[in-house]
């Protein structure tokens, strides 16, 4: 089976403490940065490779 990322979701700090941020493909095709109340588009996709990934989201491909 083959997966598509689709979304990650980023933490930076401590295990005690610190702050997220979000990373999404949406359905249009970009990926956007969610990072408190301020949405921006992502124009180099190497932006969505972080230190901080927590946590990725994939869906499945079925027409691979």
């Amino acid at each position: 089976m083959k997966y598509n990322l689709y979304a990650v979701s980023n933490h930076y700090g401590t295990p005690s403490g610190g702050h997220y941020t979000a990373f999404r493909k949406n359905p249009n095709g970009k990926w956007y940065n969610f990072n408190d109340s301020h949405v921006s588009e992502i124009t180099n996709l190497n932006d969505v490779i972080t230190n901080g990934a927590y946590c990725l989201f994939y869906e499945r491909n079925d027409n691979l």
